[in-house]
């Protein structure tokens, strides 16, 4: 029953669409903040940084900072460093992919290496068959083998480019190992949100507007499940889905006052 202690947040489709901040987000942040709620803003996102995130936020007045932040990049960089300390890691990604497994303790091996502790996969646009060579002989060799999340496509105006599930799949292919991918709707995303946050699965839920991607999550992880009707799924989606969310509702501002009245 609401409230929780702990609430783990997709952003599109539940705070914002696209550009547009949806009904109830910024006063649901000011409740969380002033009941003294734990929370963190959760996204799949392999591209964006989390200083772009956060300046996106506040641009539609929801003001908030690192602590209150995770990105599945950021999951995967932490579930690195806490199971290899201080290792070597081959990065299929970009320069702010790079500099936050720096920011770990992490060494990234230069583009032409073999040989590694770990293969970290996002997003790539400079991804050729140098790096898929490299990429493969480092997992046959026996490293770690991490994916941000399975997206074949990411969208961009007008268009769509490969997504990093695209080059992870590609190096699967090429080195017969499946990956670990943290994104949701794996759970490895939001078990580290709760391990930074220090919160049980009991105590946490999940709000999220995907069926497929955020609830199934927080099925996969054990947590409690809120699902919004703003974003990806509308109610008939439920109704003939087999993934079930334990609360529904409009919006945030529809959970808000539900919050309200129980306090």
């Amino acid at each position: 029953m609401l409230p929780y202690t702990t609430y783990l947040i997709d952003l599109d489709g539940v705070v914002y669409r696209g550009n547009e901040l949806l009904p109830g987000a910024r006063e649901f942040v000011d409740w969380l903040e002033a009941n003294q709620k734990k929370y963190l803003f959760l996204t799949n996102n392999s591209f964006a940084t989390g200083a772009q995130i956060l300046t996106k936020l506040a641009r539609m007045g929801i003001h908030s900072d690192d602590a209150h932040l995770l990105t599945a990049g950021q999951a995967a960089v932490q579930n690195i460093a806490r199971r290899i300390p201080a290792g070597r890691v081959y990065v299929v990604g970009e320069q702010p992919l790079m500099d936050l497994v720096a920011s770990q303790g992490l060494s990234v091996v230069p583009a032409d290496s073999s040989e590694a502790d770990a293969l970290l996969v996002g997003l790539d646009r400079t991804f050729d068959y140098e790096k898929l060579t490299c990429a493969t002989n480092v997992v046959r060799a026996g490293a770690l083998f991490i994916t941000i999340n399975r997206d074949p496509l990411l969208p961009i105006a007008g268009a769509f480019i490969p997504g990093c599930g695209s080059l992870a799949a590609a190096i699967e292919g090429a080195s017969g190992v499946s990956p670990e991918v943290v994104g949701k709707p794996e759970p490895m995303l939001l078990l580290e949100a709760m391990e930074l946050l220090q919160s049980e699965p009991d105590d946490t839920v999940i709000i999220g507007d995907g069926l497929d991607v955020d609830i199934l999550a927080g099925q996969n992880a054990g947590t409690h499940t809120l699902f919004v009707l703003c974003g990806r799924n509308s109610r008939a989606d439920v109704e003939q889905s087999s993934i079930k969310p334990e609360h529904i509702y409009a919006d945030l501002s529809e959970v808000l006052k539900d919050l309200s009245s129980s306090s």
